[in-house]
């Protein structure tokens, strides 16, 4: 935790001048999982993205993750459907994660 406090406050720092005499009207945060959740796939539903555990570990940033891991998924399914002819299962939905 103390790396990320250094980091935000380096931001902060950064940041000072953009910011000054701005006024913070709400504040909100949902905790980011850091790591690959256990399951990922389940059934016929599959995490992606933050959802997952996608993100840097520094920033929790995930926007490229979640993009990423949208469209490998989204990729795969196409596949697997062969063109629409059947209904994917989780075995399908686990290559996308391979």
């Amino acid at each position: 935790k103390k790396g990320i406090q250094k980091y935000q406050q380096c931001i902060r720092e950064r940041a000072k001048n953009r910011i000054e005499g701005g006024e913070i009207f709400r504040v909100e945060a949902h905790p980011i999982p850091e790591h690959p959740r256990p399951w990922r796939v389940r059934d016929r539903a599959t995490l992606i993205g933050d959802a997952a555990g996608y993100v840097t570990k520094c920033s929790g940033e995930g926007i490229y993750f979640a993009a990423k891991s949208g469209r490998m998924c989204a990729e795969n399914i196409v596949a697997r459907t062969e063109n629409g002819t059947r209904m994917v299962d989780d075995r399908d939905l686990f290559d996308y994660i391979n």
